[in-house]
């Protein structure tokens, strides 16, 4: 009787080590496979282009970004500066799907202009920069003109540099790797924890056990011999 009660006891701790260790590894699986966070959308062009130099003023500016983003009211603005700090924005911006236009007014035929914008990205975070682009004039030919058929060159377009106004999840995806090997390393420790306890308390009742089936052994040998003395 008492062997098969260790029997049934060893069976209950390892069933529920068992349980134990898919639990955590679950947990472990989880944690690591976490999605990271949500990443701000990006300009990723521009009419006319940061930078470039243009021969006529253009009617009309437009800004083209990785994501759709959000149309909620003054959740978009534009504001066109011209050489001498005259905004000259013509009604509101009208978004569609990724990117934004702003009308102009006439101004100032060349010099620099800058643009700035703000806008809310799609994962709810505003983002603003700005950026210029130049209306030069045309001049007349000088020197040798060039033969026909041969390309004109333009200016290279540059990137628009982004600058986000707010610091938020796109930062907290650098923690995620330390946050998993920090989890991980928490939850091998409590596994570990868990088998010593049970293979600790298992040890003790093999102990109890064997100690309990001695004590009748010796009571069972002792009444024998009261029973049947031996003949001297």
């Amino acid at each position: 009787m008492s062997t098969t009660r260790t029997r049934r006891a060893r069976g209950t701790a390892s069933s529920l080590l068992s349980v134990m260790a898919a639990s955590l590894l679950a947990g472990g699986l989880l944690m690591v496979g976490a999605p990271p966070a949500a990443a701000h959308d990006n300009l990723i062009s521009s009419t006319p282009e940061a930078g470039s130099t243009v021969k006529v003023s253009p009617e009309e500016i437009s800004i083209t970004f990785s994501g759709e983003l959000l149309t909620a009211a003054s959740s978009v603005v534009i504001e066109v500066t011209s050489p001498d700090g005259q905004n000259v924005t013509d009604g509101e911006p009208v978004v569609d799907g990724t990117t934004v236009t702003q009308m102009l007014t006439a101004g100032p035929s060349t010099g620099v202009f800058t643009v700035l914008w703000r806008v809310v990205s799609s994962d709810g975070h505003p983002i603003s920069d700005q950026y210029t682009y130049t209306v030069q004039a045309a001049t007349g030919p000088t020197g040798t003109a060039a033969p026909d058929g041969m390309p004109t060159q333009t200016a290279e377009p540059t990137a628009t540099a982004r600058v986000d106004v707010h610091s938020g999840p796109s930062r907290g995806g650098a923690f995620l790797p330390l946050m998993a090997v920090v989890g991980g390393a928490i939850i091998i420790g409590g596994a570990l924890l868990v088998v010593l306890l049970v293979a600790r308390k298992r040890r003790r009742r093999d102990r109890a056990a064997a100690a309990v089936a001695a004590g009748r052994e010796a009571a069972a040998e002792t009444r024998q011999m009261r029973e049947h003395p031996t003949d001297t």
